[in-house]
Order: structure tokens, then sequence, then C-alpha cells
């Protein structure tokens, strides 16, 4: 194996490690930004796997009973965009996952909550 090549994994399971840190470390609202970044890059990158974990953790985090009918649409919006990752339509989940992303942070940014 080349030493460059060595250095780059290296830097990159670092970074790795120091992402999962930061997210580990952070607020609900800005582990739901994370998540909205991992399905939207995985989407990009059509990592199947990754992008439906990631849109299933958002699935996971919705609040039925607080939520009511937004969480319902919530729901319905990230089952759309698991079965159209799953058909391989990454642009379709990813423009879905782009606009709940861009409402969620304007949503953060009204409430005074910081974000990245």
């Amino acid at each position: 194996m080349m030493p460059e090549l060595t250095y780059s994994r290296n830097k990159s399971n670092q970074m790795n490690v120091y992402k999962k840190q930061e997210i580990a470390v952070s607020s609900p609202e800005r582990t739901i930004l994370h998540l909205y970044d991992i399905a939207i890059q995985s989407c990009i990158s059509e990592e199947e796997d990754r992008a439906g974990k990631a849109v299933a953790l958002l699935i996971d985090g919705l609040n039925f009973e607080v939520g009511g009918n937004v969480a319902s649409r919530l729901f319905r919006l990230y089952e759309y965009c698991l079965v159209s990752i799953h058909d391989k339509k990454y642009d379709e989940a990813r423009s879905i996952l782009k606009e709940l992303r861009t409402t969620w942070r304007q949503a953060l940014e009204s409430q005074m909550v910081e974000v990245a």
C-alpha cells in the first residue's frame, strides 16, 4: 500500500471519529440536521443502506403524540423517501430531504437555536 493512501485513509477515519463524537454530543435539533446531511449525501453517492438507515433514524425520532398531524405527514414523506431509495430513485429522495432540511434549519433559526 502506498504511504499517501494510508495517510488518506487514516485522515478519513479520524474525521469519521470526530463526526461521530460531534453527533453524540449534539442537541436533538442538530442531530436531525446531521441525519438530513447523511441521508442527502448518501443519496448523492447512491449508498442505499446508509441513506435508508439515516431516513429510518429520522422516522424513529418522530413523536406522534406531540407532533400529531405534522409527525404523520413527515412519516409519509420519509416512507416515500425510503421507497424511492430502495427503487434507486436517489434524486427524488434527495430533493425531498433537501427541502425538509432547509425547512428544519429555518425553523431552528427562527427559534434562535444555534445551528451549523
